[in-house]
């Protein structure tokens, strides 16, 4: 069971606040853009870092978004170098919506059990508040749990110190 004290995913404000502003910029409010979120290797859920899919793979924002292998391997390597790991991902979406495309729930961006994905409406553009963003949690099996709304906000953290 899930304890609402312990979040699924946590941020300081500036990181919170400098991922999205980065993705709005780079999306240019015509597209969708996104990002890995990093932490350290403890089990913590805080991100303490990320890096953009179009510094990893500057082909990918095509619209929609198409990383290839090269984006992996440099993402890799990041994290080897920089002692950090993959803890969740995000992209953004047109408009509102921050459901999972089918092409979202298909091909996750880490297909590990456990992994996160965030989705933020309206290529981020704007002021984003945590109950807007879509929280998506992967299971081995290809299932995903989803929430959304006051749900996504709950399992959430941005640390406002």
């Amino acid at each position: 069971m899930f304890n609402l004290r312990k979040p699924l995913l946590a941020f300081p404000k500036e990181t919170w606040l400098s991922l999205l502003a980065e993705m709005s910029q780079r999306g240019e409010g015509r597209r969708e853009s996104g990002a890995f979120l990093l932490s350290t290797k403890s089990k913590q859920p805080l991100v303490t870092d990320y890096l953009l899919y179009d510094d990893l793979d500057p082909d990918c924002l095509v619209g929609a978004i198409d990383f290839g292998s090269i984006g992996y391997h440099r993402l890799n390597k990041q994290c080897r170098e920089r002692g950090l790991r993959v803890i969740a991902d995000v992209h953004s979406h047109p408009g509102g919506a921050t459901q999972q495309s089918y092409v979202d729930q298909r091909h996750p961006m880490v297909s590990r059990e456990g992994h996160l994905a965030l989705i933020v409406p309206n290529f981020a553009q704007g002021h984003i508040r945590k109950h807007q963003v879509g929280l998506h949690r992967f299971h081995s099996s290809g299932e995903w749990d989803e929430w959304s709304g006051v749900d996504s906000a709950k399992r959430i953290r941005i640390s406002w110190w």
